[in-house]
């Protein structure tokens, strides 16, 4: 092959990395199934409108590959998130199962676009949702959740981001802002940078300001926050919020919370709140929140195994290698598969080669004569 250069962002899993991935799945994946969720593996490509229904706006500038089905000329989408697929599945092939219906994933992402932050465009994404609750429930518990799967990751030293997605809509309505004037708010809050918001109301940047003002830890925070008159709409929606991150904060009385009210929800479709958890070194290693499918309130969280990875101080569980004969007998094959892994001979070897090729494979043992011995 003249060439084995890749497009930018995507990369081999070469034998080491596939298998953390794997393990480190595999950790999540079980751990989700002993707390009662339900396995799901949705397509990797479908069509589109239903691939993209739960995002809000213009559909042309969702970070997804699209490519034309030579069978119905139809355009499908390849997912950028499995989560709105679990979605999708949750109001339709399990529209009639038990509410609430809990479901995790584990499976492979494409994104359009890179950023500073992750080079990738290429992710191994996994997650959970909690399908069909009430209002305010089950944010403890997934947050519980990811704490577990952190600690058997050995991540012990992590923060948390509440944000409110809605906000920024509610301020729109209030204050009655136009298109142009809504992409300036979304620009200046992403950014930090309230200047231009003078251009548009005193009030606005004013209020604004406060908010930015009202960024940090929760218990620091909190009463902060309270001391604005803001306007009804805004009023409630942030009474909301700090009730639901209180709650958690009063549940893990140790655990990092910060609050950013300005903080721009980039999935399109969270409401009433939603979070990142971060590590000390800034890496994003879950985000989450509530949404809505239809009439049903749902919450949920996902996370990128390559940052995981990153993070994660554990050691694979790996077991010794041994190298035996091409014709072993099926019995003894049982038996040492049960503790060890079987590299097998291509052909018939005698003893010395036999020894030298178990090394070149990297064994530690081999089986030769119906003997296991120690290759020193």
């Amino acid at each position: 092959m003249k060439s084995q250069l890749l497009p930018e962002g995507f990369r081999d899993s070469l034998p080491d990395l596939a298998e953390q991935e794997n393990f480190i799945s595999s950790i999540f994946l079980d751990l989700m199934k002993s707390n009662g969720f339900l396995l799901v593996k949705p397509p990797l490509i479908e069509f589109e409108s239903s691939l993209f229904f739960l995002k809000k706006g213009d559909s042309e500038n969702i970070d997804s590959f699209r490519v034309m089905d030579p069978l119905t000329q139809k355009i499908m989408g390849i997912r950028s998130d499995i989560t709105l697929q679990v979605a999708r599945i949750s109001c339709g092939s399990l529209l009639k199962n038990i509410r609430p219906m809990r479901l995790c994933y584990a499976g492979e992402i494409l994104k359009v676009k890179n950023n500073s932050i992750n080079l990738s465009r290429q992710f191994t994404q996994v997650g959970a949702e909690i399908i069909g609750i009430e209002e305010g429930y089950c944010l403890g518990e997934l947050i519980n959740l990811i704490i577990d799967n952190l600690n058997k990751l050995g991540i012990k030293k992590f923060i948390i981001n509440f944000s409110m997605p809605n906000l920024i809509n509610v301020i729109a309505k209030d204050f009655e802002l136009s298109q142009a004037e809504y992409e300036i708010l979304i620009n200046c809050y992403r950014n930090k940078n309230l200047f231009e918001i003078k251009n548009i109301s005193s009030k606005l940047y004013e209020m604004s300001n406060f908010l930015l003002g009202c960024i940090g830890k929760v218990e620091d925070k909190i009463n902060h926050i309270k001391k604005y008159r803001f306007s009804r709409n805004i009023k409630k929606e942030i009474v909301l919020f700090i009730d639901q991150v209180k709650r958690i904060k009063d549940e893990m009385k140790n655990l990092e919370i910060i609050v950013d009210p300005l903080e721009i929800d980039d999935s399109n479709y969270h409401t009433g709140f939603c979070f990142k958890v971060y590590s000390n070194n800034t890496k994003e290693l879950f985000s989450g929140g509530g949404y809505k499918v239809g009439k049903e309130t749902c919450i949920g969280f996902s996370g990128f195994l390559e940052n995981l990875i990153y993070e994660a101080s554990v050691n694979l569980k790996v077991r010794k290698k041994v190298f035996v004969p091409y014709n072993l007998d099926l019995k003894e094959k049982n038996t040492l598969q049960k503790r060890l892994i079987i590299i097998r001979s291509i052909k018939k070897l005698n003893k010395s080669s036999f020894i030298k090729e178990a090394k070149r494979q990297g064994c530690q043992l081999y089986f030769f004569n119906n003997k296991l011995s120690v290759i020193k």
